[in-house]
């Protein structure tokens, strides 16, 4: 089972990649939401400069934040400067989706995009909205296609899971957003958030509120659809996100998503919500948890850091991740 990682990225996440691969990930993605990140193809370029070895990609393209032209170029450019190295993941769009105030894009429509996506790569033209468009990078530009990448689909039910399977690509899933941990019989990320606590540390410790909070936060803003369903807790987040007017509601539930708590969120970041939402725990719980879904068919996961200290989350979460091979097997069945 590989382990890697995906960042929401910073300023600072380039150097980050650079540590994941000398501790030894496989691959390091960011999220692709430039309204409150880094910026993806930044981030991306500089981190190709700073490694040589890890695989680099995008957790997730939507059709809502850029032209699939857009998207595209981005691929072809990295592609260019670390061959071989290149993950594109694409999916309908949830967060992306949310931000804008949308409703993610249909399967029909996503699985349309990655069709289009494949054949603008090649160097071939698509209709889009009416429009013939193509890519048009020029010898000089340093760019030549065709350019051939993995592709990766976000999706965390049937639907998604059979665009996948049609496309031939591999699936990105979070294992809190359903019962089976291990959707699909092909390659398959699972999302991990959480952090490693040291033997004695409380599950919500002033630490490990800002590292798990990110992951917990998610859970939240899951509401009653998501791992937290049934808290009190839950109950109370989604009251004080009504007291915004509606139109503005959007904006409130996303700030600092998946990066750091907002204000909202952290009246709610109780030791349960951290427990429940994320897979927190002590290295050997962790460890523990890794080689349930690792003999469950999980082929790769893609652990989050999060908090002050990215390097500790990536430096503890790996050492958690190689001791799931000395576990005896009665550490495999579930608490």
């Amino acid at each position: 089972m590989e382990i890697n990682a995906v960042f929401a990225p910073a300023i600072d996440t380039p150097d980050h990649i650079a540590i994941a691969e000398e501790l030894g990930y496989q691959r390091a993605w960011v999220y692709d939401v430039p309204l409150s990140y880094a910026d993806t193809g930044i981030t991306l370029g500089l981190a190709a400069a700073r490694t040589s070895r890890i695989r680099l990609g995008i957790s997730v393209m939507t059709p809502h934040l850029r032209h699939i032209t857009m998207n595209a170029a981005l691929i072809a450019h990295l592609a260019t400067v670390a061959p071989g190295r290149i993950d594109a993941g694409i999916g309908a769009g949830f967060t992306s989706a949310a931000y804008l105030g949308k409703k993610p894009a249909k399967w029909a429509e996503l699985e349309q995009y990655v069709e289009n996506f494949r054949t603008l790569l090649a160097g071939g033209e698509v209709e889009v909205d009416g429009t013939l468009v193509s890519l048009m990078h020029s010898p000089a530009s340093g760019i030549s296609l065709p350019i051939e990448v993995p592709i990766w689909i976000g999706a965390h039910g049937p639907k998604g899971f059979a665009c996948a399977t049609r496309q031939n690509a591999g699936v990105v899933t979070n294992p809190t957003h359903g019962d089976n941990p291990v959707p699909v019989t092909g390659p398959c990320q699972l999302t991990y958030y959480g952090t490693v606590l040291e033997d004695d540390e409380p599950v919500d410790s002033p630490r490990a509120v800002e590292a798990a909070g990110p992951g917990a936060s998610l859970a939240l803003h899951m509401g009653q659809y998501g791992p937290l369903a049934g808290l009190a807790e839950v109950e109370g987040y989604t009251a004080a996100i009504a007291e915004f007017p509606e139109e503005r509601r959007h904006l409130e539930v996303y700030r600092g998503h998946l990066m750091q708590p907002n204000e909202i969120d952290r009246r709610f970041l109780t030791a349960e919500v951290i427990r429940r939402g994320t897979m927190t725990g002590t290295a050997t719980e962790i460890a523990a948890i890794l080689r349930r879904l690792e003999d469950a068919g999980a082929t790769a996961v893609l652990y989050q850091p999060a908090g002050p200290d990215i390097p500790r989350e990536l430096r503890t979460f790996l050492r958690a991740a190689e001791m799931r091979h000395d576990l005896p097997t009665t550490s495999l069945q579930p608490a």
